[in-house]
């Protein structure tokens, strides 16, 4: 027994730094050469804002796999999560880098951007919403300014990559301001059917067809 921890020791302390977590991890589903497995996609040219996005935001490891879970919160010590993403990086380099952002974004700018490109899905208030197919874009409150812009240029789940041309880095940090920013504010009262994504205006819709439908049937009866 003694012999054999000493030799897990040796081997623990010859492996390249984060293997084990990575092993420990990731490999049952991403594989241990990080190609994929029935259970997992390929880390290969995944990039380090990809991995880290779902690290930080507690998607991975996922309780169940091919399922991420966004609000479960990190799961992982930061160190452990670091490890992680320089052992991937050091087997599989290349992909997105993690966005190096700061607060002090033109929130106005901001805000333009956020409404062009993002407010259709994730809602007027950043609340979320379903986007059909059993799909939900999050809720964005209580976001890191690094997380929305990892996961503007990673593009996670159903959500497109924007890349530099789409939206430069002057666009991206004035938009991760201002969704930073939203949590700062007073939250303002807000009629639900009035959010700008898809279901409440749909229930809006279908709430008006009837009001009139009512309203035809009762002029009928007079």
């Amino acid at each position: 027994m003694t012999l054999a921890l000493g030799l897990a020791a040796v081997l623990a302390l010859a492996s390249p730094p984060g293997q084990l977590p990575y092993a420990t991890y990731c490999a049952s589903c991403h594989g241990a050469d990080l190609r994929g497995t029935s259970n997992g996609p390929s880390l290969r040219n995944a990039g380090a804002a990809s991995v880290d996005f779902e690290l930080v935001t507690g998607r991975m490891p996922a309780a169940v796999p091919w399922i991420e879970v966004g609000h479960r919160g990190q799961q992982l010590p930061d160190a452990t999560i670091k490890a992680i993403e320089a052992y991937i990086a050091s087997v599989a380099p290349g992909g997105t880098p993690i966005p190096v952002v700061t607060a002090g974004g033109d929130v106005a700018n901001g805000r333009e951007v956020y409404v062009e490109n993002c407010r259709h899905c994730h809602g007027v208030d950043a609340d979320g919403a379903s986007v059909g197919g059993a799909e939900w874009a999050p809720s964005l409150h209580r976001t890191s300014i690094t997380q929305v812009a990892e996961a503007i240029r990673a593009g996670p789940g159903q959500m497109p990559r924007f890349g530099a041309r789409q939206l430069d880095d002057r666009a991206l940090r004035d938009v991760a301001t201002y969704v930073f920013a939203l949590d700062r504010r007073e939250a303002t009262p807000r009629v639900p059917v009035a959010r700008d994504n898809p279901v409440p205006e749909g229930l809006f819709g279908w709430l008006a067809i009837g009001a009139l439908a009512l309203a035809a049937y009762a002029f009928a009866r007079h």
